[in-house]
């Protein structure tokens, strides 16, 4: 009983170890594995392309549609279809063209066009006019009929450079 009252005969009861330098080790060394891991993925494993795909690949950005000549035609300010008269409208467009050519021949046809355009634009109403949608439900009616204008040059695209309601 002498030995249970002792206190140097105590159990020698182990000290608990920090598990934060295991931890941090352990943290370590997934780093280490991952970028060596990567590094010899990118410069040993990884697929490299063939001059085949190379060479495709500059075909496609040469082939990239480049902007065509741009007609600017003169501002057009409309009477929009109101009962009551008080709106109106300010459009610039731009034609976007094949060529250069086809420049002299827009020239020759722009009071063709500007009837066009006015005759277009004084049938909308003011709710036509307001929304994305009725813009581009406008812009491609109107690129319709300039094209079937121009025929046989080829007008690529329309652009309102200025759209203003009042």
């Amino acid at each position: 009983m002498a030995a249970e009252k002792d206190p140097e005969i105590k159990e020698q009861v182990p000290q608990k170890k920090s598990k934060m330098g295991f931890f941090i080790i352990l943290g370590v060394g997934i780093l280490v594995l991952g970028g060596g891991g990567f590094f010899a993925y990118t410069k040993f494993i990884a697929h490299k392309p063939a001059a085949e795909e190379v060479a495709s690949q500059e075909a496609k950005k040469e082939n990239t549609p480049a902007i065509g000549e741009m007609f600017p035609l003169d501002p057009f300010v409309v009477n929009l279809a109101d009962p009551k008269g008080k709106h109106y409208l300010k459009v610039k467009i731009e034609l976007e063209l094949e060529n250069k050519e086809a420049a002299a021949s827009v020239t020759k046809a722009i009071p063709k066009l500007r009837d066009m355009v006015i005759m277009t634009l004084t049938s909308l109403g003011f709710e036509d006019v307001m929304t994305p949608e009725g813009k581009i439900q406008i812009r491609d009616n109107l690129l319709e009929h300039f094209n079937e204008i121009m025929r046989p040059v080829h007008i690529k695209n329309i652009y309102f450079t200025e759209f203003v309601v009042q």
